[in-house]
């Protein structure tokens, strides 16, 4: 256990150093190229993301965390995965390059089907990276795969400001899409050891697929909770309502994923290898739990308070408009983490049902609200998905309490705490800089403010997982 301990602090470190690195990366590529292209560019690629995100869905088909939870998986196993992405990627790619000409039609923008067809190669392409990322979670080599992510994204930004700069226009952003892909799928295969054989078997893929057929049907629901919003607004909108709403999604999606990407990476594999019983697991969770709260509250709340100087900042003055929007996506963003965490709880153990229905659920209560508001217009309809974001934190509970006994108290007490304190930094941070008309200064100082007061609260609040978190970069530093 104190291997598992130290495996675990060790990967959340490079988790975070990696994708740290990784999104400030993406964040200087995305100023970049928010300056250079116009918001209909962006417009028509965001139109065909959730097309895109639904295939790499069934390609992937749960496998990964199937490989990951298993408790020992073998040289067929792998194998046999591995050829079963291959050919499922193949007759996706297949059905959407056919279907591509409605999608355009559906869209009223023509110019979508030369660009679908292009664009969706993308997840034949990653269907190669499953298997070897799948054996570098399992074997807990988050330095890896998180290196691999950092240089790939280098890569892919060169390319797509290099496009930029030579007039592609939207193919920019599919041009580095597309090396994004490639370059992290050629990495991900040399580190890890293991090389797939030409012996077709696909009955061990077969056997684990009833778990990760649940885990399938809840990815694909999820991306359509995520991208829901989005496509109806690609039907409904022209393409700069669609720009405006995809950059702030993409600004809350980069934050959020950040935190999801560093615990999530460490999280499922640490709660599968976890022994001592429940009351073990239990305790292994509600800790990982308080390090997601005690990091997602603060950093999602942090940028929604910097968001009008950031935003003016970085990408310009025509992108102001979004503000609103991104501003209340970072809200319902501060929980997605903290979510995530149960369903990597549902997922050890072996309930993918569970994980199902709750993200079904969730979809249909969203649905209701995209109905019931369409005519109030986007902020008020963002706003109520925000709402149902956070009371949906009583069901992730509910069906942990039902997995494993987690009470109501243990986690309002694991989470809570740190969305009042984040609350409490945002007021400081706001108030504190109300005096000032300069952006610069406003914004270094609404950070600056924020970092002290969040701080100070959980030093005074002698929060464990604070402590904890500075006696390991004291012993790093050491």
């Amino acid at each position: 256990m104190d291997n598992l301990k130290e495996k675990t602090a060790n990967g959340l470190w490079w988790a975070a150093m990696s994708n740290g690195a990784q999104q400030l990366v993406m964040l200087l590529i995305g100023i970049v190229l928010a300056r250079i292209l116009s918001v209909e560019d962006y417009g028509l690629v965001a139109m065909l993301t959730a097309f895109s995100l639904l295939a790499t869905n069934l390609q992937e088909s749960g496998f990964t965390s199937a490989l990951c939870v298993k408790e020992t998986a073998t040289e067929e196993d792998y194998n046999s995965v591995f050829w079963f992405n291959i050919g499922v990627s193949a007759c996706c790619y297949f059905i959407l390059f056919f279907a591509a000409p409605l999608i355009a039609d559906f869209n009223d923008a023509p110019q979508l089907t030369l660009l679908a067809r292009v664009m969706f190669l993308n997840f034949f392409i990653a269907a190669f990276n499953v298997v070897p990322t799948a054996y570098l979670l399992r074997n807990l080599m988050i330095r890896q795969k998180t290196s691999s992510q950092v240089v790939a994204s280098i890569l892919s930004g060169v390319a797509g400001i290099a496009a930029a700069v030579a007039g592609w226009g939207c193919w920019s952003l599919v041009a580095m899409d597309l090396t994004y892909k490639l370059t992290y799928t050629l990495q991900v295969t040399l580190h890890a050891r293991w090389r797939p054989s030409l012996h077709f078997d696909l009955r061990p893929a077969w056997k684990m697929f009833g778990f990760s057929s649940r885990l399938l049907a809840t990815n694909v629901l999820t991306t359509c909770n995520n991208q829901l919003i989005q496509v109806l607004m690609g039907h409904f909108f022209p393409p700069t309502q669609v720009g405006l709403y995809s950059q702030a999604n993409k600004w809350n999606t980069m934050g959020y994923s950040t935190l999801s990407g560093m615990v999530g990476n460490v999280g499922q594999p640490v709660l599968a290898r976890t022994e001592g019983g429940e009351e073990r697991r239990v305790r292994v969770f509600r800790k990982l739990l308080r390090f997601t709260a005690f990091c997602s509250f603060p950093a999602m709340l942090g940028l929604a308070v910097i968001a009008p100087e950031f935003i003016s900042l970085t990408i310009g003055e025509k992108w102001m408009p979004c503000v609103p929007l991104l501003q209340t996506l970072c809200v319902a963003g501060a929980f997605i983490p903290v979510g995530q965490m149960f369903s990597n709880l549902l997922i050890v153990g072996e309930r993918s049902d569970l994980y199902l229905r709750a993200s079904a659920g969730f979809m249909v209560c969203q649905l209701g609200l995209l109905v019931g508001l369409r005519g109030e217009g986007l902020a008020t309809l963002l706003a109520a998905v925000a709402s149902l974001q956070i009371l949906w934190l009583f069901v992730w509970h509910a069906l942990a309490h039902h997995l494993v006994g987690l009470t109501l108290k243990q986690t309002l007490l694991d989470v809570f705490p740190f969305a009042a304190a984040a609350l409490v930094m945002v007021v400081a941070a706001w108030w504190g800089m109300s005096w000032s008309e300069n952006v610069w200064v406003i914004l270094c100082g609404k950070v600056l403010i924020a970092v002290l007061t969040y701080c100070l609260l959980m030093r005074l609040a002698g929060a464990s997982v604070f402590r904890e978190c500075v006696d390991y970069l004291l012993h790093r530093k050491k």
